[in-house]
């Protein structure tokens, strides 16, 4: 019965870990909506409105690549690795945007986050359907 118990403890942390991965797909690309303004305000990064539209779309065009090579990443690593990875280029790629100096700092960071995004909700939708027992 312990064994039973100690299964159902780690299943749940894997879902909800798995979860939460999902969820930052959604929090990524809306949370941008808040800082827009003051992205383009003159004292700070001064962004034009194409400039604006890029760094919204860089996120986007990202998880759409990552989402695309997420299943082969996972296969050819493991989907254990591929998500460790994932998790350390969420990191590293909102360090990035949160302290970009430039806007093509910021570009490329919001790309890369993007990568991580569809990666991660490409793989972390395998992990969870996987792990659960009813399905």
């Amino acid at each position: 019965m312990a064994e039973s118990g100690e299964y159902r403890s780690t299943l749940t942390r894997i879902m909800i870990i798995a979860t939460l991965g999902g969820l930052l797909f959604g929090y990524d690309t809306g949370v941008v909506n808040g800082a827009l303004p003051f992205m383009a305000a003159p004292d700070q990064l001064n962004l034009d409105p194409l400039q604006e539209g890029m760094v919204v779309s860089a996120l986007l065009v990202g998880a759409a690549v990552g989402s695309f090579c997420g299943g082969k990443l996972a296969d050819y690593q493991g989907r254990k690795t591929n998500i460790l990875w994932l998790s350390v280029i969420f990191f590293v790629s909102t360090l990035g945007y949160s302290l970009a100096p430039s806007f093509h700092v910021m570009l490329v960071s919001r790309f890369v986050l993007g990568l991580a995004v569809g990666g991660a909700s490409k793989v972390l939708i395998f992990t969870r359907r996987s792990c659960n027992p009813v399905l």
